[in-house]
């Protein structure tokens, strides 16, 4: 595979293309400066979809986003896989299960009620936020230690897990594969949720965005799981190891990344396209749903940045019947 370091700060100069030319790959960089790699051979094209963690904001973003992009013709619930990680969690359930997105438009009209402000406890967020932003020198200890005193504090109720489900439309899995990330709270260390895992949907998603000090654990078979950005924003190397693989990362430009270039580097999919909020949406994030319609807006307005950059032989393709035409 042949992949160029991520950056959000500026796009490489124009000679980035050399050591790609033999694997036809053509690069494309945003304003952002995340890259997309367009592999044109004529070959059966597995599509995953990488939805990653954004909090409240983020994740209103990337819901507008695919929401607009279903519009314009790209349904990404007809992807082979879809991973989703915390925030993206709930995207991917959403989409897989072919659930009507626009109804998360508004969030005093959510499925269910809109969601019941909570207490923040502030030790286990700043435990938390050093963990998501890399300040931390052994991650999988500061996951044990923050899951300890997690594991403390209350767990999730059946209300919320009632919650999620009437957004993710229950609790039986889709037909389109859902791989959702989380974190065990004892050992520190992933674990991926689907169908074959014996869990319901609709708690594994409240398990993947249990962030600690926001949202209590959820309990699954007596253990306590966490929220799966504390491993990974983005968990790519989930997906499967050929094919296109599409990233949607909300937040890439507030948390470091080197994590997700290693993931692209170890999947070795044939192409990657990486896409983030704009400016002009990231100033519209807030920490509370007070944003969320404003995000859902910004990220409906991104959408046709992205939709130029997707190849529509292979996106507008219906569920396993994705093959580039013949050029």
């Amino acid at each position: 595979m042949c992949v160029v370091p991520l950056t959000v700060l500026r796009p490489p100069a124009p000679a980035v293309r050399s050591r790609c030319q033999s694997r036809t790959h053509h690069l494309g960089w945003d304003a952002m400066g995340s890259y997309s790699a367009e592999n044109l051979s004529n070959t059966a094209i597995q599509r995953s979809v990488v939805l990653a963690g954004g909090a409240a904001s983020g994740t209103a973003w990337m819901i507008g986003l695919v929401a607009e992009l279903k519009r314009l013709g790209i349904d990404f619930g007809n992807a082979e896989l879809i991973v989703g990680t915390s925030g993206g969690a709930l995207a991917g359930a959403m989409l897989a299960t072919g659930r009507d997105l626009d109804v998360l438009a508004v969030a005093s009209r959510f499925p269910g009620g809109a969601e019941a402000p909570m207490p923040t406890n502030l030790t286990l967020m700043s435990e938390s936020l050093a963990i998501l932003s890399g300040r931390v020198r052994d991650r999988t200890a500061a996951r044990r230690r923050l899951g300890r005193h997690a594991k403390a504090e209350r767990q999730a109720s059946p209300a919320q897990i009632d919650q999620i489900a009437a957004l993710v439309g229950g609790d039986a899995w889709p037909d389109t594969t859902l791989r959702i990330v989380a974190v065990d709270a004892e050992t520190g260390q992933r674990r991926v949720l689907d169908a074959a895992s014996g869990v319901p949907m609709a708690q594994a998603v409240a398990a993947s965005r249990a962030l600690p000090g926001r949202y209590p654990p959820v309990v699954i078979d007596g253990r306590h799981y966490l929220d799966g950005g504390l491993w990974s924003f983005t968990s790519a190397d989930v997906a499967d190891a050929a094919g296109e693989v599409l990233v949607i990362d909300p937040l890439a430009n507030g948390f470091p990344r080197e994590q997700l270039q290693a993931e692209l580097d170890d999947l070795g999919a044939e192409s990657v396209v990486h896409f983030s909020a704009d400016q002009a949406a990231i100033d519209a994030f807030g920490t509370s749903l007070s944003v969320w319609d404003s995000a859902f807006a910004a990220g409906a307005r991104q959408a046709t940045v992205l939709a130029g950059r997707l190849d529509p032989r292979v996106w507008t393709r219906p569920k396993q019947a994705a093959q580039i035409a013949t050029s």
